[in-house]
């Protein structure tokens, strides 16, 4: 009863993910200053091994044992390479090939994807406000695309990078309902530490032509603070946050914050680069915080006592 009815207001954990959320969406910036320098697996193996590294500090001053058991490790295994592995390479690839305004609104999927796949596994039960919390925030996001000035015609390579997304997007929706499914008796900086371990080793693997081919001396000291701050706050940092709100919260809530990036990254493109927003954007970001803030509130029924 009482985990039921922290789940229904909006509470720290919620202002946790919202920190999130923000973090995750200057990523969209950072990332882009960094990959004018950087091959992007060269970038992604840099902020996962850097994203380990804090967790396993964390981890080792957080806990005394920080061991696993062997079937841990195989569903540890399964969500760092399978899930997360998969979901990263098509997301670094599609985002180079499609739009960025079409990839947000592919990624804006993710919390139906997600409540799909909660309900389909019978792990969570989805309430009136949180569906229409889903769909005010989707809305949001469709707003925040319409209003993007500009945009690149339909091609083939935009077609294929779609699809990449699309799978980013599945695989994404995999990990956040792994969390959930695999892991109710070990620790979430464990989990963490392990996956994004697991992560960067696969990653480091996949990439190791590049990494050889790497002009490290030629990489600027922008380029640098684009990987560390990636590799602290996206993956170090925010994904233990990410995942402690797919405990506490859900999977199908936590995941509406996906939802907000998009329109962070606009506004710190406007704040940062130069880059233009408009009138419909800002319309669109304002729903998108309506939406989540309406799928956290209560029903007024008490409907949600038993889920």
């Amino acid at each position: 009863m009482e985990n039921s009815r922290n789940t229904n207001r909006f509470s720290t954990t919620d202002i946790l993910l919202v920190f999130v959320a923000i973090i995750w969406g200057l990523n969209y910036v950072v990332t882009k200053i960094s990959l004018r320098e950087m091959n992007p697996l060269v970038f992604n193996s840099l902020r996962f091994v850097i994203g380990a590294v804090i967790c396993w500090i964390i981890l080792l001053l957080k806990e005394k044992d920080f061991r696993v058991s062997k079937r841990e490790l195989v569903h540890l295994l399964m969500m760092g390479i399978v899930a997360h592995g998969i979901n990263q390479v098509a997301f670094v690839y599609g985002v180079s090939k499609t739009s960025a305004s079409t990839a947000s609104l592919i990624l804006a999927a993710t919390p139906m994807c997600v409540a799909f796949l909660a309900s389909l596994l019978k792990l969570e039960k989805g309430n009136n406000k949180t569906i229409m919390g889903i769909i005010i925030s989707f809305a949001g996001v469709a707003l925040v695309v319409m209003g993007a000035a500009g945009g690149k015609g339909v091609s083939m390579e935009s077609h294929f990078g779609n699809i990449l997304i699309v799978i980013a997007t599945l695989f994404w929706s995999l990990y956040t309902i792994m969390i959930r499914l695999y892991f109710k008796d070990i620790s979430i900086v464990k989990v963490t530490t392990y996956s994004m371990t697991l992560t960067a080793i696969f990653f480091s693997m996949i990439s190791l032509k590049p990494i050889l081919a790497a002009s490290w001396d030629t990489y600027s000291s922008i380029a640098w603070g684009g990987v560390v701050f990636s590799g602290v706050f996206v993956f170090g940092i925010s994904y233990i946050l990410w995942n402690i709100g797919v405990r506490k919260v859900g999977a199908t809530r936590t995941s509406i914050y996906a939802n907000l990036p998009p329109f962070i990254s606009i506004l710190s493109g406007w704040l940062i680069l130069g880059e233009v927003i408009t009138k419909t954007q800002l319309m669109g970001g304002m729903l998108i915080i309506y939406g989540l803030i309406y799928a956290s509130q209560k029903n007024k029924i008490g409907q949600d006592e038993d889920t």
